[in-house]
């Protein structure tokens, strides 16, 4: 049907438009992320309230369907009470959204709003009345339908709105899920789900171009909350409207990668005895970048995992028990095998200081990010060694080789060693091999020198001094990147200094 793409485009086009002219505006109100938070991965103030591009893209092909009449806009006067219901609690969603990114919000405003909006929802008919059985008969909810339906739409908002923690990851998240949506809508042929799933579509894919590392804009608590309203609602519809022996189990596999983050956060933070909903840097995300992963390649491996999430998804649509039983196994292997593999069954203590035990997860994040963000070498040593220091270090020897002024290579050398009543070692040569780690500084060929560390304790390399010293030598090669893009974009090569720093 050509309204589907046409709808797709519309959305595509005014996400691609209103997008720049949202973050420009942005801009010049000073509605930034600031990195100010350990948990926050971006190292610049970014633009925060993109879900108003993404909402005013996503309504923009149904307005023009609700002026122009044709069979297709029918269909929304048909449905009057649920898509009404489904515009104000958009509007509302992104409201709140709005208001905590420029103001801020508490939890219980936040929750109390949601479940305002899920409540009426549910009275404007959008309502989870079945629990599907893939191997047997639905189970009808009865009085159970409203307060199961709440749980629903609010976990939902919420379980998006903790995704959205690298670029693009949310919204990438939410167009593999709507283009599961969409696929359930075409089987039962529901017209106006296709074409709001089709809209959501667009409206992400336009977002995207601005949204994918490194982002020019976020989403922002207004996006990721309405993403999650949007697709909330849209599954409990779908639910309603056909499939009904795999009633809900296909949203929850569709949207599989939000909420198995959001369980795992909920348990990890009880079994801690912390507050369930204080945020953290222990997300799913978090744990692929603390794995050595760079930003792209953990949210490319996350939209791996959810795209396998889908086509598990569409695949319950065959009504063959056995073809079932085969995908539900083989998604919860998948699901048992990146647990594992991410560390949530076991609660390492790597990253741990040597004095007092703290973890230092967040440490490690926040000195990768400093160095990052360095303007000159000094800055980007005394960063690095400030953090080596509390580990178990004897000495630290850093030679950068960087253009001089003259445009000729020289070596600049910083050291550091935890006692200065002995003599040098790694300058020397006479450091333990066993005990030394050299971390080349190379990127595409170009060599920046090397960081060499000398180790006290185990004559073995852990896995806690495996992760520490790649993550501290990407953050070191990237500074590298850095200054050479700052200097050509200056037209000259600044200087490095030399000496040695003890």
């Amino acid at each position: 049907m050509l309204t589907y793409p046409v709808a797709f485009l519309v959305s595509l086009f005014v996400a691609a438009v209103t997008t720049p002219l949202v973050a420009r505006w942005a801009h010049h109100n000073q509605w930034f992320d600031l990195p100010i938070e350990a948990r926050k991965v971006h190292t610049r103030a970014i633009p925060r309230i993109g879900g108003i591009a993404v909402f005013t893209a996503f309504f923009a092909p149904l307005i023009g369907l609700a002026v122009y009449t044709n069979r297709i806009s029918g269909l929304l006067y048909q449905d009057q009470t649920l898509f009404t219901a489904l515009c104000v609690g958009a509007a509302a969603i992104l409201a709140l959204g709005v208001f905590d990114d420029l103001k801020g919000a508490d939890a219980k405003t936040k929750l109390f709003v949601q479940a305002g909006v899920a409540a009426m929802m549910w009275w404007a008919g959008f309502r989870v009345d079945l629990l599907g059985n893939p191997f047997g008969a639905t189970i009808e909810l009865g009085v159970l339908s409203l307060p199961l339906t709440m749980v629903w739409m609010v976990g939902i908002i919420n379980a998006l709105n903790l995704i959205d923690g690298l670029d693009g990851l949310a919204s990438g998240i939410a167009l593999f899920t709507a283009v599961v949506l969409f696929g359930v809508a075409f089987t039962d042929n529901a017209v106006l789900l296709c074409l709001l799933m089709a809209a959501l579509g667009g409206s992400l894919v336009g977002f995207l171009f601005f949204n994918f590392n490194p982002a020019k804009i976020f989403l922002g608590d207004s996006g990721s909350m309405f993403l999650g309203f949007i697709l909330a609602s849209v599954s409990v519809w779908t639910q309603r409207k056909g499939a009904t022996a795999v009633a809900l189990i296909i949203p929850v596999m569709a949207l599989g990668v939000p909420i198995l983050d959001t369980t795992l956060s909920f348990v990890r933070r009880v079994a801690r005895k912390q507050n369930p909903f204080k945020a953290d840097k222990e997300h799913v995300h978090h744990r692929l970048l603390a794995l050595g992963l760079s930003h792209k390649s953990a949210v490319l491996t996350l939209y791996t995992v959810s795209a396998v999430f889908g086509l598990g998804a569409l695949a319950l649509l065959d009504n063959d028990t056995t073809h079932r039983a085969i995908v539900l196994s083989t998604v919860a292997a998948a699901v048992f095998i990146l647990v594992r593999k991410i560390g949530v069954f076991e609660l390492p203590g790597i990253f741990k200081r040597k004095d007092d035990g703290v973890p230092m997860r967040e440490e490690v994040r926040v000195t990768a990010r400093r160095i990052r963000a360095s303007q000159d070498p000094n800055l980007a040593w005394r960063h690095t060694v400030g953090f080596l220091s509390h580990l178990t270090c004897q000495e630290v020897r850093l030679s950068w080789h960087l253009p001089s002024s003259d445009g000729e290579l020289r070596e600049s050398v910083f050291k550091w060693r935890e006692r200065t009543d002995r003599p040098w070692t790694l300058s020397t040569g006479q450091a333990p091999e066993n005990r030394t780690i050299r971390l080349p500084l190379e990127e595409a060929g170009r060599v920046y020198g090397e960081l060499t560390i000398l180790r006290r304790g185990p004559n073995e390399t852990t896995l806690e001094q495996e992760v520490t010293c790649e993550l501290l030598r990407d953050a070191l090669i990237d500074f590298c990147v850095a200054n050479d893009e700052r200097n050509s974009d200056r037209g000259r090569i600044v200087q490095l200094p030399t000496g040695t720093r003890s």
